[in-house]
This record gives structure tokens, C-alpha cells and sequence, in this order.
């Protein structure tokens, strides 16, 4: 029996680039899976935010190019977050829908609840448990136009965006217990409700706890406000607050809202060590095949991902048994193929130096075997030439070449005079092997200079 899944994990996506944008600066982990951990293999950034991306986004791709061929990083799979300010989001049950009829049903939500044409957003959705046991939806929708300057930049240094989120995946714990989460950024707060391993709500503040303007009882009042619109199971249950985020804007928010955040009932949890960028987790949950919370990015499945689905029911466990079992045919063919042909080359190493020897002898045949001719054609027309010449000396041969089959002769020579030449023509013309002759030139005056062709073939050769 075929396993499947350890033909999924052999198959799987190794590695990929975990970029995260945030808002002063665009930070790129090189992730690898080993032994079934993730391990960062280098990090590195460039100081252009997620707002300066969508501005100049040639510009951010020339530096993120730039940074990978610096540090020799040729993977080009990446998964990208965007701050989660980026995102509007609205709350709602879940449909008994599916496919295309969710889809639809995603785009009327988004017509109602957001003051931008759906045609000019990109759609995700989640879905978390609730403590009685019914689930909520979240529908998340980011400007087409933020969406294209990120996807832009990442084809212009040669990559391709494998998955995009808004960086929540550290958020979505196992543990089904509610949790505030604050995620301060040098730009905006976002409040994030995590519940039943997903996203409840997600708001985001502008202005940040460290600016002169921020007014900590109005925001402790909006987060109040955000926790009364939560289905009632989820309110109830959220009781503890952490904050995260970048460290000079984490703990100034901590230190003002802390106190108005522990009147309502929450117990605040003091921040800790800078966490890691967004994208890794997002990345870790990619590669080990896990869902990215707030997916933007429609999952394609792989070649053998696509495979291994087509192979999950018996008859074509069945089939698959077949092609295996004829590949193991045809690879024992050329295994008694190869051992034929050792077998055969080890006869030939044998006997190649005997066979070589032969082969300088046929050599030596060939080199000589005119001259042993049974039937010495070449002396016999040499002789039919020699016999037109006049017995005075009258016409003689410089040159007399024998060439092809029939024998073609040409004849090159001198001769006294005119008549002496064509007394020599005619004696030629009047032999029986002689054909054709043909005077191809005659110059000169006493003597004559001549040169003739013929064809010789033998009457009585033997």
C-alpha cells in the first residue's frame, strides 16, 4: 500500500522568502524546513514601509533585488504580509454556502458593509469557533490597488507571490480561550479577538501611544465599544490582553491604556521580547500545509498535491499499483537489457585486439589488391593505346590517366604534324573497346601539341 502522505511531505514546498511589510520598513526572512521545524536561514530588510511599496513600487522591488543577490538567496517563492491596518472587515454568521455561491455571497456582504466597489477590493474570509459550538464568519477585503503595488514589486525582482495575509497567524493560537490582542506599529494599533483557532474582529486605531495626540480613555473606549459588537459567548469569554508589536510603540501603549483596560476586566499581560515578523509564522504554516489566516492568495494546489488527491480512493490506489507494477517491468527490461549488453561488451574486450589485428590485414588487402587483378584490365588498355601509336615515332604521350568504371582514358601528348595526329585518331576509332574519342584540344606547330579522351571497355577479358 501506497503512503500517501509521505509522498505529500516528500513533495512539499522546502523553503520560501516571509516578507513582511510594515509601516517604516520592509523586512525578508529566508525560511527552510528541516527535520520538520522551521529554521531561519538569514534575515535581512530595507527601509521602505508598507506605504512607500505601494507609492514607488519599482523603486522597493530594485532594493528587494538588490538585497537577494547581495546575500546569494535564489528562492523566489514569497509569502508577504501587510499590516492589518490595510484591511476592512466585517463580521457576520456562516452561510450554508459553497464555491461560487459564497463567493457571491462574500461580494454582496462586502456592497453592504465597506465604502469601496467591490470591484476594487480583493476578498478573504475566516471563520472561528464559538464556545456553544456555532462558528462566525470574518470577511477581510484589501484595496486591489495595495494588493497590485505589492504583487508588482515581488515580479519585478524576479519573485512570485505564493501567499499574502495581514500577519495574524501568531495571533491564532490552539487554545480555545478568547484573547485581546494589541498590536502596536509606529502608524496604527490594531485590536485583534481571537477565538476557536480564528480571527473574531480586527480594528485598527490610527496614531500610536507614543505620539502627543493619543488620547488613552478614548481608546480604552473603543475597544470597549469593539468588544460589546462580539457575539455574546465570545465577550464573555475574553478576559486577558497581550501586547505585541513594535517595541518603541508597544510598551508606551501598554504603560496608558493598561490600567483603563483592567477597570473593564481584563487582565493585561505586560510585553515581552520583540516578536518575530509577521511572515514567519505565516510562512511555517505555509510550508507545513497548514491555512494562512486572511489568505489572499487562492491556494493552487502542486503537481503531486493534485496527484495525491486523484489517488484517494481505492480503484485508483489500484491503478497506480498497475503503473507502479509496469514500471517495474519495464525498469527489469532494461536491467536484463544492461546485463546483456555488460556481458556482450566484456566478449567484444576480449577479442577487440584479435578483431583489430584482422582489420590492419584487410587493410593491407585492399592496398594491394590492384595490383593482383585476375583480369588486368589497366595493362590491357594501356596496351590498346600503345598499339595506335605509328611504329616511326611520329606521335608520343606525355600524360595517360585511366580513371571510373567503364575505364575513361585521357591521353595528353605531341605529334609531328596534322596528319600524323589523325592517322593516330583513326587507328584509335577503329578498335573494338575503344568508344567515343574526342580531340579536346590541338595547338601548337610542329610539333602538335594534343590532348584526347575515350572510353575502354574489354572484349576479351579474362
Amino acid at each position: 500500500m501506497f503512503d500517501l502522505n509521505a509522498l505529500k511531505k516528500h513533495w512539499q514546498t522546502q523553503s520560501a522568502l516571509a516578507v513582511t511589510l510594515d509601516p517604516s520598513r520592509t523586512t525578508v526572512d529566508h525560511v527552510r524546513v528541516d527535520a520538520g521545524a522551521i529554521h531561519v536561514v538569514r534575515s535581512m530588510e530595507f527601509p521602505l514601509g508598507a506605504d512607500a511599496v505601494v507609492a514607488e513600487p519599482e523603486k522597493a522591488a530594485a532594493q528587494l533585488s538588490a538585497l537577494l543577490a547581495a546575500h546569494g538567496i535564489r528562492e523566489r517563492r514569497c509569502v508577504v504580509c501587510v499590516p492589518p491596518a490595510w484591511a476592512l472587515t466585517s463580521s457576520s454568521d456562516v452561510p450554508a454556502l459553497a464555491g461560487d455561491d459564497l463567493q457571491g455571497y462574500l461580494e454582496l456582504r462586502a456592497e453592504r458593509e465597506f465604502p469601496v466597489p467591490v470591484q476594487e477590493l480583493r476578498l478573504t474570509h475566516g471563520t472561528c469557533g464559538l464556545p456553544d459550538g456555532k462558528q462566525q464568519l470574518t470577511l477581510a477585503a484589501v484595496s486591489m490597488k495595495r494588493f497590485g503595488a505589492v504583487e508588482k514589486m515581488v515580479q519585478a525582482a524576479g519573485g512570485r507571490v505564493v501567499s499574502l495575509s495581514l500577519g495574524l497567524d501568531r495571533c491564532v493560537r490552539e487554545e480555545k480561550t478568547a484573547t485581546l490582542h494589541l498590536i502596536a506599529q509606529t502608524d496604527h494599533v490594531a485590536a485583534v479577538v481571537a477565538a476557536g483557532h480564528g480571527i473574531s474582529v480586527l480594528r485598527a486605531f490610527p496614531g500610536t501611544a507614543d505620539s502627543a495626540g493619543f488620547d488613552p480613555a478614548g481608546f480604552s473606549r473603543e475597544i470597549r465599544i469593539t468588544l460589546g459588537k462580539l457575539p455574546g459567548p465570545i465577550r464573555e469569554a475574553v478576559r486577558h490582553v497581550r501586547f505585541d508589536g513594535a517595541p518603541r510603540a508597544v510598551q508606551p501603549l501598554f504603560d496608558q491604556v493598561a490600567q483603563p483596560l483592567q477597570t473593564l476586566g481584563l487582565e493585561c499581560a505586560a510585553p515581552g521580547a520583540e516578536p518575530p515578523p509577521a511572515a514567519q509564522a505565516a510562512a511555517a504554516r505555509f510550508l507545513a500545509g497548514q491555512p494562512v489566516a486572511f489568505e489572499f492568495v487562492p491556494t493552487q494546489p502542486g503537481r503531486w498535491q493534485s496527484v495525491s488527491r486523484h489517488l484517494d480512493s481505492r480503484n485508483r490506489r489500484w491503478l497506480l499499483g498497475l503503473c507502479a507494477t509496469a514500471c517495474l517491468g519495464l525498469a527489469t527490461a532494461f536491467f536484463v537489457r544492461s546485463s546483456l549488453e555488460n556481458r556482450l561488451n566484456a566478449e567484444w574486450q576480449g577479442m577487440r585486439r584479435t578483431v583489430g589485428d584482422l582489420e590492419a590485414l584487410q587493410q593491407k588487402i585492399r592496398q594491394f589488391r590492384p595490383w593482383f587483378e585476375t583480369a588486368p584490365q589497366g595493362l590491357q588498355a594501356l596496351e590498346a593505346l600503345s598499339a595506335a601509336f605509328p611504329d616511326q615515332g611520329e606521335v608520343w604521350a606525355k600524360t595517360i590517366q585511366f580513371s571510373g568504371d567503364p575505364m575513361k582514358v585521357n591521353c595528353a601528348g605531341f605529334a609531328k604534324n596534322q596528319a600524323a595526329l589523325m592517322g593516330f585518331v583513326d587507328r584509335l576509332r577503329a578498335r573494338p573497346d575503344v568508344q567515343g574519342v574526342q580531340i579536346q584540344q590541338v595547338r601548337g606547330e610542329n610539333p602538335l601539341q594534343f590532348s584526347l579522351t575515350y572510353k575502354w571497355e574489354a572484349r576479351d577479358a579474362k
